[in-house]
């Protein structure tokens, strides 16, 4: 009577069959995903980056493995404790505070730099990125971070800054330096040729170089030349001026040479007192003139 029964309902068997095949395909697509899902868990976990999810007061829900060597701790040590104070302990909290006020109000914190400090006590620089699950009413349930450590790549940053302006230092040393050139002419004289524009810091440097120059060398002339100095006025008159004293204390000579015809009728009409010094029309003659009284 069941065999009959069987045959009587040939659209029974072929439904129980689609069921069965159903099941079986649906066991291989969850064991496929169950797969997936332990592949996405192994990545996760042993990720050189530091991966971890909390709650917004800092209470630990999971924690990478690299996450926990920087802890010390397992995910299942440190679970449901709120390990902040420990991370960002003293100066380090109130940066760490304001990173989830930002997270809380939906800000930005993509690559935000934080700096932690480990289980061992050192400290580094972590930039963080997150993801944030807010619940129904809008209000921050969960942080899920991916930090990537930073500090060496900062360190590399700063030792490239630094040796910058260090670089930056030397170059500006020597263009002072060029602008201002001393070059000996004889054990007793000294000529310093000026081209280009003299503001207040380069006639301080003037000044400076002659003076040292003179001192070290002993000599008892100094010829400045100011053929190349493209404009004349007041700034650069009283430079000129301050240097010759300066000169003249040292017991030195000064002898100015360059002096087109418009640059002396600027100093005319400034009312420049050149009482003192030596003035020629070209640097050779200045050398000359010197020459003849050493």
């Amino acid at each position: 009577m069941n065999d009959k029964s069987a045959s009587n309902h040939p659209e029974s068997d072929t439904e129980i069959q689609a069921l069965r095949r159903r099941v079986a395909e649906l066991e291989r697509t969850v064991a496929a995903l169950e797969q997936e899902r332990d592949v996405f868990k192994h990545v996760v976990h042993h990720a050189p980056a530091f991966i971890s999810r909390m709650t917004p007061d800092g209470r630990m829900i999971y924690a990478n493995a690299t996450c926990e060597r920087l802890i010390g701790k397992t995910t299942e040590q440190i679970a449901g404790t709120n390990i902040m104070p420990l991370l960002y302990p003293g100066d380090l909290y109130p940066a760490v505070e304001e990173y989830f006020r930002i997270a809380a109000e939906g800000g930005d914190v993509s690559d935000y730099e934080l700096m932690i400090e480990s289980h061992t006590g050192e400290r580094r620089i972590l930039a963080w990125n997150s993801y944030h699950r807010f619940g129904p009413d809008g209000s921050l349930q969960e942080v899920v971070s991916f930090g990537v450590d930073v500090t060496d790549r900062k360190r590399e940053e700063d030792e490239r800054r630094r040796l910058q302006e260090e670089v930056i230092a030397v170059q500006a040393a020597t263009l002072a330096e060029l602008s201002t050139p001393l070059i000996p002419i004889s054990a007793k004289i000294v000529a310093m040729p000026l081209i280009g524009s003299v503001d207040a810091a380069r006639a301080q440097r003037i000044i400076d170089t002659l003076l040292s120059g003179i001192s070290e060398a002993r000599a008892s002339t100094a010829i400045l030349d100011i053929t190349g100095v493209a404009v004349v006025d007041t700034q650069v008159a009283d430079a000129l001026l301050k240097a010759a004293r300066a000169v003249r204390l040292l017991g030195a000579e000064v002898i100015l040479t360059g002096i087109r015809p418009d640059v002396a009728q600027t100093l005319v009409n400034l009312g420049t007192n050149l009482e003192g010094i030596v003035t020629r029309a070209t640097l050779q003659s200045g050398i000359a003139f010197a020459m003849q009284q050493g």
